[in-house]
């Protein structure tokens, strides 16, 4: 299923070594994915934003989207039973990240955590990168 090789990809297990969710996170995942029937599995990345420089970012994928060429040659894989592209470009500020879905009083959002990165912004909703 993967297009493209990355020393960090584990074809034989069809998983992503670098990348840890969390229970609370997957279950999220799967039922934003099984909402409608055109959802396929997220994409994840990195986008210019906040006051840090960058922020994470995650975004379903429509079946219909699953055909198209990209510019950007993607990493495709498996977590669990979530289908997950990341851009091959973006693997390195994604390597060791933890997502997690909290409760924050009312609100529910996901959490991105990276220990190698160490600058983030006063909000911790953006980063930097060196």
């Amino acid at each position: 299923m993967n297009k493209y090789k990355i020393n960090t990809y584990a074809p034989n297990k069809n998983t992503w070594k670098s990348i840890t969710i969390t229970e609370n996170a997957i279950k999220q995942i799967l039922f934003l994915i099984n909402s409608h029937s055109d959802n396929k599995g997220i994409r994840l990345g990195i986008k210019k934003s906040g006051c840090a420089g960058f922020r994470y970012t995650m975004k379903l994928i429509k079946n219909s989207e699953l055909n198209k060429e990209k510019d950007t040659k993607e990493v495709m894989f498996f977590y669990k039973n979530i289908l997950i592209y990341i851009s091959s470009k973006e693997i390195p500020f994604l390597e060791g990240i933890k997502i997690d879905f909290v409760q924050n009083n009312i609100n529910k959002v996901f959490k991105f955590h990276n220990s190698k990165l160490e600058k983030f912004c006063g909000c911790g909703e953006s980063f930097a990168l060196e």
